[in-house]
C-alpha cells in the first residue's frame, strides 16, 4: 500500500542495491534523481518481507544546490582521474618547448660564436698553410669582423711581403748558385792553385790544382792549419799580413813528392762585412818558365862561349901540329918523347875542347827538325846498334813490336836524342861499383798508345839510377851526374823531343827489370801525319 500524494514527477525508482541493503537491516536513502523528492527505505521488523518506503519533498533550491555540488564533485572526480595524463601531456609539452628553446639558444650561441671565431679559425688555418711553405693563402676580410678583420688585413699584408722577400731570396740564391758553379768551374779549370784561409789561417777552400801542388787530398786540406799543410806558404802569408798591403806577391820553392817546384805566390786580403780578415792565396807553377828562362840564358852563354873559344882553338891546334912537323926532327932523341907527348896532348885537348864547343854550339843553335815519314823502330834500332858496338860489356835488348811505328819525324835528330839516352844509360852502368857483380843490361822498347794517339819509348838500364830529390833538374843545362860531363846531353835531348811536340818522363826502373835497380827514361811523342800532299802541314793530336 502507499499514500496518495500528488507529485509533479514520478517517485524515484528504488535501486536494487537499496532493497538488498534494507533487507540486511540497514536503512537506505534513495537519491532524488531528477525530482525534489528524497526517499528512504527500511525493513519492517513486525511484518515479514515488508519494507517501508517513505518520500519527502525538499526545497528545489536545496536540490539544485545539491545537484550542482554533485556535478562539481563528479567533475572534480573526473578531473582528478584525468590529472596524471594531463600532467604527463603538460610535462611533454613543457619539455618540447624547453628543448626547442634550448636548441634555439644553442644554435644562436653557435651562430654568434662562429661569427666571432670563424675569422680566428681562418687565421689559424692560413698560419698552418704558411708553416708548410704555402705563401699564396689569403684570409677573407669582412667589415663586421672589427679588430679581427684588421688583424686579417695585417696578416695578408705580412704574407704578401714575405712572399715578395722569398722571391727575392730565391733569385739571390739562384744568382749565388750560378756564381758558385761558375767559380767552381773556373777553379777546377784553371792551372793555378787557389787556397782560401780564414782569419785563423785555417784552410777553407782548395781547388784540384792546389791538391796537386800540395800532394794532399781536399779532405785533408780543408780544415787544416796552413802552417801544417804548407808551412812555406804560411811564411808568405805572414809577410803579407805584416806588410799591410791588399796584394802581396813572392816567389818560393816547394818540395812535394820528391820534386821541387818554383811557385809564384800571390796573397789577396779579403775584408768581410763582420770585420774578420780572410785571404785568398793563388799559386802559379812557374817551374817550366824558370827552366825556360835558364835555358834561354844558358843558350846565350853557350853561344858566346862557343864563339869566344872556338876562334882560338884552330890556331892553337895548327900551331901545335906545325911545331911538331917543323921542330920535331931538330929535337934531341932524349927530349923527343916529351916533345911528342906535349904536342899530342895539346892537339888532343884542343880536340876535346872542340867537341865540347860543338856541344855548346849544338845546344845554342838547335836547328828546326825536318820531318819526314819515318818508322820509329828504324831510328831506335840504328841508335841502339851504334852504342852496342862500343859497349860490348853491356847486354842490349830491344822490344819494338811487329807493327810499324810510322809518323812524321826528323830521323837524324831523334837518332841523336835516343843515342844520347842510350849513351847515358851505358855510362850509368859503368859507374856502378864492379864489386856488386851486376851484369849491365839496357832495354829499349817502343809501342803505340792508341787511347792517347802517341808513341811511348822507354830506355831502361840497371845502372846507378836517378836522384830521388829534384831529379827533373838533370834536364836543365849544365846539370850533370858525371864528373866530366858538360850537362848538355839531356838538355839537348829534351829540346829535340819538345821540338817534336813530346816530352820526357824520369822514372825508376820497373820492378820486373833487375829487381828495380836503375832508371827508366820515357819519351812520349805525338803521332803526326801529313795532310794530303802538302808536306808543310801536319796533324798532331787531331789538329
Amino acid at each position: 500500500m502507499q499514500a496518495d500524494i500528488a507529485t509533479e514527477r514520478p517517485l524515484p525508482a528504488i535501486p536494487a542495491d537499496a532493497l538488498e541493503k534494507a533487507a540486511a537491516g540497514q536503512p537506505t536513502l534513495i537519491p532524488p534523481g531528477v525530482t525534489n523528492l528524497v526517499g528512504a527505505i527500511i525493513k519492517l521488523e513486525g511484518i515479514g518481507g515488508t519494507f517501508l518506503y517513505t518520500v519527502r519533498a525538499v526545497d528545489p533550491k536545496v536540490m539544485s544546490a545539491m545537484r550542482l555540488m554533485e556535478e562539481n564533485r563528479a567533475e572534480y572526480k573526473a578531473m582528478e582521474s584525468g590529472r596524471a595524463p594531463l600532467q604527463i601531456a603538460f610535462a611533454i609539452l613543457y619539455l618540447g618547448f624547453a628543448l626547442i628553446v634550448l636548441l634555439a639558444a644553442i644554435w644562436t650561441a653557435i651562430a654568434v660564436a662562429d661569427r666571432i671565431v670563424r675569422p680566428i679559425r681562418l687565421l689559424i688555418s692560413a698560419a698552418d698553410s704558411v708553416a708548410t711553405g704555402n705563401l699564396h693563402v689569403l684570409v677573407p676580410v669582412r667589415a663586421i669582423d672589427g679588430d679581427v678583420g684588421r688583424l686579417s688585413r695585417t696578416f695578408n699584408k705580412m704574407i704578401s711581403e714575405i712572399r715578395s722577400q722569398q722571391e727575392e731570396i730565391i733569385e739571390a740564391k739562384d744568382d749565388i748558385d750560378d756564381r758558385r758553379r761558375f767559380i767552381e768551374a773556373v777553379l777546377s779549370g784553371v792551372t793555378a792553385a787557389v787556397i782560401g784561409v780564414d782569419e785563423n789561417r785555417v784552410i777553407t777552400i782548395v781547388n784540384p790544382s792546389a791538391e796537386e801542388f800540395l800532394a794532399l787530398p781536399s779532405s785533408e786540406l780543408v780544415g787544416a792549419p796552413l802552417s801544417v799543410a804548407a808551412p812555406e806558404i804560411e811564411h808568405v802569408l805572414a809577410e803579407a799580413s805584416a806588410s799591410g798591403r791588399a796584394d802581396f806577391r813572392q816567389q818560393i820553392n816547394i818540395m812535394r813528392r820528391g820534386k821541387e817546384r818554383t811557385l809564384s805566390v800571390q796573397v789577396t786580403r779579403e775584408d768581410a762585412r763582420d770585420g774578420r780578415e780572410s785571404h785568398v792565396i793563388t799559386l802559379d807553377d812557374i817551374t817550366d818558365l824558370v827552366i825556360a828562362q835558364r835555358s834561354t840564358a844558358w843558350s846565350d852563354v853557350a853561344r858566346r862561349i862557343a864563339h869566344e873559344i872556338k876562334n882560338p882553338l884552330t890556331p892553337i891546334q895548327l900551331s901545335a901540329e906545325r911545331l911538331k912537323r917543323r921542330f920535331g926532327k931538330q929535337i934531341d932523341d932524349s927530349d923527343r918523347a916529351v916533345f911528342d907527348q906535349c904536342t899530342d896532348t895539346i892537339v888532343r885537348q884542343v880536340g876535346d875542347i872542340g867537341r865540347m864547343v860543338d856541344e855548346f854550339s849544338a845546344f845554342a843553335r838547335m836547328p828546326k827538325p825536318t820531318k819526314e815519314r819515318s818508322d820509329l823502330r828504324t831510328v831506335l834500332k840504328d841508335a841502339t846498334f851504334l852504342r852496342e858496338m862500343g859497349a860490348s860489356h853491356v847486354s842490349f835488348k830491344t822490344e819494338l813490336g811487329d807493327k810499324p811505328l810510322e809518323g812524321m819525324f826528323d830521323a837524324r835528330m831523334l837518332g841523336q836524342a835516343f843515342g844520347n839516352l842510350i849513351k847515358n844509360a851505358t855510362e850509368a852502368i859503368e859507374s856502378v861499383d864492379p864489386a856488386e857483380g851486376r851484369e849491365g843490361r839496357i832495354l829499349v822498347r817502343a809501342d803505340f798508345d792508341e787511347s792517347n794517339n802517341r808513341f811511348v819509348v822507354d830506355v831502361i838500364d840497371n845502372g846507378r839510377g836517378l836522384p830521388v830529390e829534384n831529379r827533373h833538374r838533370i834536364l836543365e843545362p849544365y846539370m850533370t851526374m858525371r864528373d866530366k860531363g858538360t850537362g848538355l846531353g839531356l838538355a839537348i835531348v829534351k829540346k829535340i823531343i819538345e821540338e817534336h811536340g813530346g816530352h820526357l818522363e824520369l822514372h825508376d826502373a820497373p820492378a820486373d827489370f833487375d829487381h828495380g835497380h836503375g832508371a827508366m827514361i820515357r819519351v812520349l811523342l805525338p803521332r803526326v801525319e801529313v795532310v794530303g800532299s802538302e808536306t808543310d802541314k801536319e796533324v798532331a793530336y787531331g789538329i
